[in-house]
């Protein structure tokens, strides 16, 4: 199925002395104005100005495209010598407890959805996607990975911490460590080119990056079966690994409280909960509003016919369905936030269980995507 190869990665020079906390940036969908000007003040060469260039009188993305390519020419960025694969190690914490999430970079082969070999699951935005691809054609480099999962069955995670490995990179930020290994040596490679032949990928993180290279790959015209166009950077977890976590994004509702409050009592069994009993598994659905928590449940008399099959037992199709959609029709502004006590300060709340890896996976299997603003992996 997925071909994933080895590929000649771009780095930061380690010679050149600078910390690589400074240099480096997360992916531009988490980026907001604040954190962007930090970043631009950690480093003249802090990679968020490839990444997620500043608006300006200029073309910001011709401009990312050419500070990329001088870069390089100045040897801020070189080329490794050997097509490698890449060890990741991202150690972090979450509810007070410290996980690492392993995973590794390399060159995924670009399939359509149809061809059944890299599955999405959540729907996608087409504003994001054009300026995505407007940065790719102009910088002419996949600027953050597409994160994937895979079933390790085979056990190859287990398996690398035998091979050969060299180190390519250390940044400590916050409370967050990253390590970056390189993978060069012909068994350890032939390994993990093996183990992902008979593997489906299922997009965690990246659908934007995914289907924009697609749509890069088709207007680049007729290409070698090898051209690098076919190929995009891509970070590959284990579906088991026991730091792959994924937060909820809850819902804000400002304003149409009367719809709200309707839609509750019209498709809903309601019972009356408090904060401290939410936990870390909440109930699928509570609704949080002025110190009151409400755990709803659906009725079974509410129509779900018009939900794919995948979603009926998801909590946050239901809450979208249900809730959602008529308080939006009735002039409800909606909002998203991650944090819970972030969604609770914020007024009314849709507070919804976060979606596990098997059910994602199932509900890519089926052929299905997720509502938008579903899943959020952390960090």
């Amino acid at each position: 199925m997925a071909e994933f190869i080895p590929f000649r990665g771009i780095r930061y020079d380690a010679s050149a002395g600078a910390a690589l906390s400074g240099l480096i940036c997360p992916p531009y969908d988490v980026i907001d104005d604040a954190v962007r000007e930090r970043l631009y003040a950690r480093s003249p060469h802090n990679f968020v100005r490839i990444e997620f260039p500043t608006d300006g009188p200029d073309d910001k993305y011709a401009r990312a495209g050419q500070d990329l390519a001088d870069w390089i020419r100045r040897g801020v960025l070189r080329r490794d010598d050997r097509d490698s694969f890449y060890l990741h190690e991202h150690e972090f914490e979450v509810a007070g407890r410290r996980l690492v999430r392993r995973g590794i970079l390399g060159a995924l082969r670009l399939y359509p959805q149809s061809e059944g070999v890299v599955l999405p699951h959540e729907l996608t935005f087409p504003k994001a996607k054009a300026d995505r691809l407007e940065l790719l054609r102009a910088t002419r480099a996949n600027t953050s990975p597409v994160f994937g999962m895979f079933s390790d069955d085979d056990g190859l995670m287990r398996s690398l911490g035998e091979a050969a490995r060299e180190e390519a990179g250390e940044a400590a930020i916050g409370a967050e460590r990253h390590t970056l290994e390189r993978i060069d040596e012909k068994g350890a490679v032939a390994r993990i080119a093996s183990a992902l032949r008979d593997k489906r990928v299922y997009i965690a993180d990246g659908h934007h990056r995914y289907e924009t290279a697609l749509n890069y790959l088709a207007e680049r015209g007729h290409l070698g079966a090898k051209a690098p166009e076919r190929y995009t950077l891509a970070f590959l977890c284990a579906l088991d690994d026991p730091g792959l976590r994924i937060l909820a994004t809850h819902r804000i509702v400002r304003g149409a409280e009367a719809a709200l409050e309707s839609a509750i009592s019209r498709s809903f069994e309601v019972s009356e909960t408090d904060r401290g009993a939410l936990g870390d598994v909440q109930p699928g659905i509570v609704v949080a509003q002025g110190g009151r928590f409400r755990a709803l449940e659906l009725r079974a008399s509410a129509d779900v016919s018009a939900l794919p099959g995948a979603w009926r037992r998801l909590p946050v199709a239901l809450a979208e369905e249900f809730l959602v959609k008529p308080a939006r029709e009735a002039g409800a502004e909606i909002s998203y936030e991650h944090d819970t006590e972030r969604a609770i300060a914020a007024g009314t709340a849709i507070l919804l269980r976060a979606v596990d890896p098997p059910t994602l996976r199932r509900i890519a299997d089926a052929g299905e995507r997720l509502p938008q603003k579903t899943t959020y992996f952390y960090p």
